[in-house]
């Protein structure tokens, strides 16, 4: 699973952008099967682990002349290879004054 962070201005300017990864336990990058102890640890350390809610926090700052931005979550399920489907988006704007 992957979380996309997007932030863009009123123009459609990335002002940021930020991922995030999860793999399941078990299997690395490359979907090879590891048993190694230091290898599990490391693979349940970026695994969200099932029925559980995990929050990400991201600090952003935008430049003072900034007037509105364009804020977009998206959660990316990947069943094999490249190819993934959002299963959840959410789309926020801000307005500042």
């Amino acid at each position: 699973m992957v979380l996309e962070v997007i932030a863009k201005d009123a123009e459609g300017k990335e002002l940021f952008k930020a991922d995030k990864t999860w793999f399941e336990i078990g299997v690395d990058l490359d979907r090879d099967m590891r048993y190694g102890a230091w290898q599990i640890k490391e693979i349940i350390d970026l695994t969200l682990p099932p029925m559980e809610t995990q929050k990400e926090r991201y600090l952003i700052h935008f430049d003072t002349d900034t007037e509105e931005v364009l804020l977009e979550a998206r959660l990316w399920y990947y069943i094999s290879g490249g190819k993934g489907d959002v299963i959840y988006s959410q789309t926020r704007k801000l307005v500042f004054d």
